[in-house]
């Protein structure tokens, strides 16, 4: 939401209220050139607040799923991951975090595959050095 805005419909009118424009507004028909204007400039304000929200909410989901990211990864390195291992499994968390609904079956396959490949080179690794 831009400065000075505020997130409530309610808080909005009682804004234009005591400014006076709902009285301004409400002394023009419903189906005139200023009616229209309002309706369309309050439709454009609502669909702009709409999408920062939206942009605002997107950016919270990603830094916090970066944020898991990095911690699991560090935990990798310490579990004795290559680092070639930990971007597939990396990969693999964010395909299973993010779900789409046309694909989710098949990202879900997929995603678990890549991390039993890397399980099993992992083991397969300490087995050989003993």
């Amino acid at each position: 939401m831009a400065k000075g805005t505020t997130q409530s419909r309610k808080n909005r009118r009682a804004q234009f209220r005591a400014m006076g424009y709902l009285k301004i507004k409400n002394m023009f028909g419903a189906f005139s050139e200023q009616s229209s204007a309002w309706y369309n400039k309050m439709q454009e304000d609502g669909t702009n607040a709409h999408s920062d929200f939206i942009k605002k909410n997107l950016e919270r989901f990603e830094d916090k799923l970066q944020t898991k990211a990095n911690s699991m990864k560090e935990t990798w390195a310490l579990l004795g991951y290559t680092e070639s291992e930990i971007n597939i499994l990396e990969e693999a968390f964010f395909i299973l975090s993010v779900r789409y609904k046309g694909t989710l079956r098949s990202d879900v396959n997929g995603a678990r595959k890549m991390m039993k490949e890397v399980s099993n080179a992992l083991i397969a690794r300490k087995n050989a050095n003993g």
